[in-house]
């Protein structure tokens, strides 16, 4: 049967037939092994890219918890903030009187909320200094962001000494 052809003839069907078989060998078995190489390679990337901010969000979890220390406690309401202030200054110092205390300032953003205290007291600078020291170390409820030291002249004889406090909590909107 293949007698009638030449050699240079079956030479071009078998390379032909190569060619066909190499093509179907390429779309059947080759190609999907490459697309399944190129997948694994990018899913790998994507598991060590979360692999990677897992790792980061358990230190921003950390960063997070240790900042809640600093700013305040969560889930207390503001008149009981404001209530705390009030009862550890006069518990802590007696010598101390209040002088003034404003109204709570509460400033609401999309994420979280500012609210902010201030206390004005009198005394001597060592009982105003114990005081603000005291609130800095062992209130826990809300953190001092700012003290202003003034002196207030009573009839231009006797002055007055007074520290300002000012006191912020952020709670989170959830």
């Amino acid at each position: 049967m293949f007698e009638k052809y030449s050699y240079k003839q079956k030479v071009y069907a078998l390379l032909f037939l190569f060619l066909i078989i190499s093509i179907t060998a390429y779309k059947r078995s080759f190609h999907p092994l490459f697309e399944v190489i190129t997948e694994y390679k990018a899913l790998s990337k994507k598991a060590a890219d979360i692999n990677k901010k897992a790792m980061s969000t358990d230190g921003l979890t950390k960063d997070v918890a240790y900042l809640d220390q600093i700013i305040g406690k969560d889930g207390i309401t503001k008149e009981m903030v404001q209530q705390g202030i009030v009862s550890f200054a006069a518990k802590n110092s007696p010598e101390i009187s209040i002088s003034d205390l404003q109204p709570i300032h509460d400033f609401p953003e999309d994420d979280y909320r500012v609210i902010t205290n201030q206390l004005d007291v009198t005394g001597n600078s060592n009982q105003l200094l114990k005081l603000a020291y005291d609130f800095e170390k062992k209130y826990t409820l809300s953190r001092i962001i700012s003290m202003k030291f003034y002196t207030i002249k009573n009839n231009n004889k006797t002055e007055v000494l007074h520290l300002k406090m000012t006191f912020q909590n952020y709670e989170n909107n959830k």
